[in-house]
């Protein structure tokens, strides 16, 4: 038996063979030719690569099509061939250039700080090592399963998913990779066992077909287990099958305050397929969907037909479920890289939410549009409006909603306004008037994150002002408190929509304060839930 040690990125436990997928070997003998020829062996491997990514996308679900799409696009990206173009010129072999460019392409990405853009160096990766491939000869190996395996792998790509038959993959064990990594993040949503940053000895062509137990709880990974280690593996998947039952009812399982009534536990996403995994995960509802996702996403765009058919699918994939979407909350450390914008000294206080309606007033009636089009066609939605801080706010948005919708109801598009509209408590001044705006919307949505940095003065993602940031401070909880009495007051919805709704001490307090629904990471909401019925029915 030998026993490795990584990093877990998936829970759950698996045995079964290994199949190996070593890519972790360069090009040899690359000769360099003048700079046209590689230019032109360079435009060649890129249409052979978009080749090989039509094929994949014809076989592929939603969620891939999407991801392989961003690849095709990719390949057309003109910076990117102006940088690969450039060090040709610089007397780089074509596959050297890619691989140069790849890196400095990806290392400009992360330096943006921005958790989307990280993941996407992920899909880059994959698309550009596919070119590079083409450039030196190799061929990807293809992935026909026939029976289970736990892949072993420096990396798993996301085009390696879509090729792959998943009902034969037990696991994951990657040398390289991180726990946020695509297929570890694939890995979660479906329940499969993973390990990453394993020491390279476990890609040795030698371990194919040899039996492998891996811990997605603890990181560890038995290659040709002995006796005992496979008893004991046995024994806890058995474990594991129960637990599956219990948590299934769980995600069932209605919780209540100490006064009996209901606490509701939603869910936040950013697009329609976390929103259907979320239902199914148990979510009573969906508390937030980010809309600003329309500004991340290389395959969506901000017309009117694209934000109707994203908010549409959204609304379905709740299936009749509550939702609640948010207005483009940009700006501040929100990427606007599809707008014209000036860069601002203080972006946190500056133009951003609801407060770009005064600069980029066509966006705003776009989207507005496509929300009232999206809720005739689909049934009823909560729109909330986010950076909420003094009233005209909420009046100059009415106004141009009021505008909006008569203008498409005289036109026929839609027949009715079937939009509930809220704000989201994120400024102390917003708290401060909760009691005016309660009467001006049919929700509140408390979005602690902001509330607490603005409150306390100090900056959510600055590591060095961490001791300010506390969203239970008593600052805080009072703001809260307030708003909470100001909704029940006028008769009207109040939840919390930020991340401290998945902290249970956090939590508590809020739901002391009189707050009925939480919303947060779907992976958070079993464990809120658990937590409530531990505290709360021991009360009782």
């Amino acid at each position: 038996m030998v026993k490795y040690v990584g990093t877990p990125a998936s829970n759950g436990l698996a045995v079964a063979k290994i199949k190996v997928v070593n890519r972790r070997i360069a090009g040899f003998k690359r000769v360099v030719l003048a700079p046209h020829r590689e230019k032109a062996l360079f435009n060649a491997a890129v249409i052979l690569a978009k080749d090989e990514l039509s094929e994949l996308i014809k076989n592929s679900d939603g969620a891939h099509r999407d991801i392989l799409n961003f690849q095709l696009v990719m390949l057309d990206d003109e910076g990117m061939k102006r940088l690969i173009n450039e060090k040709i010129e610089d007397s780089c072999g074509a596959a050297y250039a890619v691989e140069i460019a790849m890196e400095e392409y990806c290392e400009r990405l992360k330096s943006i700080n921005d958790g989307y853009l990280s993941e996407r160096t992920t899909d880059i990766r994959d698309v550009l090592t596919r070119v590079i491939d083409i450039l030196d000869g190799k061929h990807r190996e293809r992935f026909e399963l026939t029976e289970p395996v736990i892949i072993v792998a420096d990396e798993i790509l996301p085009s390696d998913l879509a090729a792959m038959e998943r009902k034969y993959i037990k696991g994951f064990v990657t040398a390289g990779g991180s726990y946020q990594n695509h297929a570890n993040i694939i890995a979660r949503t479906m329940g499969i066992p993973s390990v990453c940053c394993v020491d390279n000895e476990v890609l040795n062509p030698l371990n194919t077909d040899k039996i492998v137990a891996i811990d997605g709880y603890t990181g560890e990974v038995f290659i040709t287990p002995n006796e005992g280690t496979m008893a004991l593996f046995t024994h806890r998947m058995n474990l594991e099958k129960r637990e599956d039952t219990f948590t299934n009812q769980l995600k069932h399982t209605k919780v209540y305050a100490p006064d009996n009534t209901q606490i509701h536990i939603f869910a936040n996403c950013n697009d329609p397929k976390d929103i259907a995994l979320a239902i199914n995960n148990g979510a009573e509802g969906i508390g937030l969907v980010r809309s600003e996702v329309l500004f991340m996403n290389c395959n969506l765009d901000l017309s009117l037909a694209s934000q109707i058919r994203f908010y549409t699918e959204c609304i379905r994939a709740c299936k009749g479920k509550e939702i609640t979407i948010r207005t483009f909350d940009i700006g501040a450390d929100k990427p606007l890289d599809r707008l014209e914008s000036e860069k601002e000294p203080n972006p946190a206080l500056g133009m951003r939410g609801v407060r770009l309606m005064y600069t980029q007033p066509e966006l705003f009636e776009t989207q507005i549009e496509a929300l009232l089009v999206s809720a005739d066609r689909c049934g009823k939605i909560n729109v909330m409006i986010p950076m909420v801080s003094v009233v005209e706010d909420i009046t100059n948005y009415m106004a141009m909603v009021e505008r909006v919708k008569t203008r498409i109801m005289a036109q026929g598009i839609i027949t009715q306004d079937n939009i509930n509209w809220g704000v989201m408590i994120e400024t102390p001044s917003a708290a401060l008037i909760s009691d005016e705006l309660a009467q001006m919307v049919n929700f509140f949505s408390i979005g602690t994150n902001d509330l607490t940095q603005y409150t306390l003065a100090a900056d959510r993602i600055n590591t060095n002002a961490a001791m300010y940031y506390n969203p239970v401070h008593p600052s805080v909880v009072k703001l809260i408190e307030m708003t909470v009495n100001n909704a029940k007051k006028h008769g009207i919805k109040v939840s919390i929509c930020g991340e401290s709704a998945a902290d249970f001490e956090s939590a508590k307090i809020y739901i002391e304060k009189g707050v009925r629904c939480l919303s947060m990471a779907q992976n958070a909401m079993l464990s809120i839930k658990q937590h409530i019925i531990d505290e709360f029915s021991s009360e009782s």
